[in-house]
């Protein structure tokens, strides 16, 4: 008898568990950056907390075919912070991109002059990253040492002194560097 009141009392919880749960918000960054649910989480992103974070990206893409698995890491954050109730502000999440993954600065027809004719996957991402605010940042350095002309460059991308310069000025101002 003990044990049926309990399995009664149980299935309620879980049913009123189940409708008390609100749907979370639709991801920030649409299409990148997948997140999966976590439920009862010991710690998770603070909607009340100025998130400023400067993300460093210079490794060469994974696959050249697919998005820079960088910019999914970036997408990823904004959208988690975007679950959580939390919306950044213009220019407070900033990417940094040097080295080897530069290309995925190029606009789509030097990218595919380039790469015979392909098509660089990482121009919607950057889109939608730029449209929430993301800051994304070229080293000027890799710039000039890859042959690069800002005219080559896809639009949303701004271009800095150098990389090393730009992620040091950013933590002394408080920002937070996750590495790739």
């Amino acid at each position: 008898m003990i044990r049926l009141m309990v399995a009664v009392f149980l299935a309620g919880m879980t049913a009123t568990s189940a409708m008390a749960a609100p749907a979370p918000p639709p991801p920030v960054i649409s299409g990148f950056g997948t997140t999966a649910e976590v439920v009862d989480p010991y710690l998770s992103p603070d909607p009340k907390l100025r998130y400023r974070v400067v993300f460093d990206i210079s490794q060469a893409p994974k696959a050249a075919d697919q998005v820079h698995q960088g910019l999914e890491k970036v997408a990823r954050f904004v959208n988690l912070l975007g679950r959580y109730g939390n919306r950044p502000q213009a220019g407070d999440l900033v990417v940094v991109i040097h080295g080897q993954a530069a290309f995925v600065t190029l606009n789509a027809a030097t990218f595919g002059k380039r790469f015979d004719g392909a098509t660089n996957p990482n121009i919607e991402i950057i889109q939608k990253l730029t449209d929430a605010g993301v800051s994304i940042r070229l080293c000027g350095q890799s710039m000039a040492g890859l042959g690069f002309k800002p005219t080559e460059l896809n639009p949303n991308i701004k271009v800095d002194v150098a990389a090393i310069t730009t992620m040091a000025t950013l933590q002394l101002q408080g920002f937070a560097l996750i590495p790739q």
